[in-house]
């Protein structure tokens, strides 16, 4: 178990709208809601002191709520659109919140979409982050395609430019490793978040590595099928 700031919370953004996979964060995945999971995902890592759901949609909030999450309100409808981002929707909630309650230390964003976030992890990304004294932190998935190795295509004639004349010819184990943001996780100083009003601190932000499998994103009925066969094949019996 991480030694965790005095107070950290969880909260976990699921609006109602989806364009692509309708009604995703309330779809039953293996038997358990996604937004149910993640709930129950962060209540069970022990490391939060409060885990809250921001939502606008009712029936989301009573599958957060069943789970063991917090509703303290429902989001505006403002907050609810293609156009709210991620650092909105936490700057509401923590703003709100903080009048009635001691403010914690840090947030932690947990994404209902990444249905194979563990417990394990949340409790070693947010070990890291206190080991690591950084401000900000979010997990990552090593990135498979090079730039080095990229073309650019003149679309009248068709010619292909290489990006890099001498990347283009060098083995990947001369290539820097690169990684890429997954979503699942992120952690940042509620500081550093109510001032700055971003999730970043590029001077101290911290990567959590996961796995591609467990990087899985739901966004599209392909994405479901594979986070659901993944689960399934994890909780069959070994050999």
């Amino acid at each position: 178990m991480p030694v965790a700031a005095a107070s950290v919370w969880a909260i976990i953004p699921a609006r109602g709208g989806s364009k692509r996979l309708k009604h995703k964060n309330i779809l039953p995945l293996a038997g358990q809601s996604m937004i149910a999971r993640a709930v129950t995902t962060a209540c069970a890592s022990k490391v939060f002191s409060r885990v809250i759901v921001s939502t606008d949609d009712p029936e989301i909030a009573r599958e957060g709520e069943r789970a063991g999450a917090e509703i303290p309100f429902l989001r505006p409808a403002e907050l609810a659109d293609d156009t709210a981002s991620s650092v909105d929707v936490l700057l509401h909630a923590v703003e709100n919140l903080s009048q009635s309650a001691a403010p914690p230390d840090a947030i932690c964003l947990i994404q209902a979409t990444s249905p194979l976030l563990s417990c394990a992890q949340i409790r070693e990304a947010l070990q890291l982050f206190n080991s690591g004294g950084f401000v900000s932190l979010s997990s990552m998935k090593a990135v498979t395609q090079y730039p080095e190795w990229m073309f650019r295509i003149d679309d009248k004639t068709g010619q292909a430019c290489p990006e890099s004349p001498c990347g283009i010819v060098a083995a990947s184990a001369a290539l820097p490793r690169r990684f890429i943001e997954n979503g699942a996780i992120y952690l940042v100083q509620r500081s550093w978040l109510l001032e700055e009003r971003s999730l970043y601190n590029f001077s101290q932000h911290g990567c959590y590595v996961m796995s591609e499998t467990d990087s899985i994103d739901v966004d599209t009925g392909e994405d479901f099928a594979r986070a659901e066969f993944e689960i399934s094949r994890r909780s069959q019996p070994s050999g």
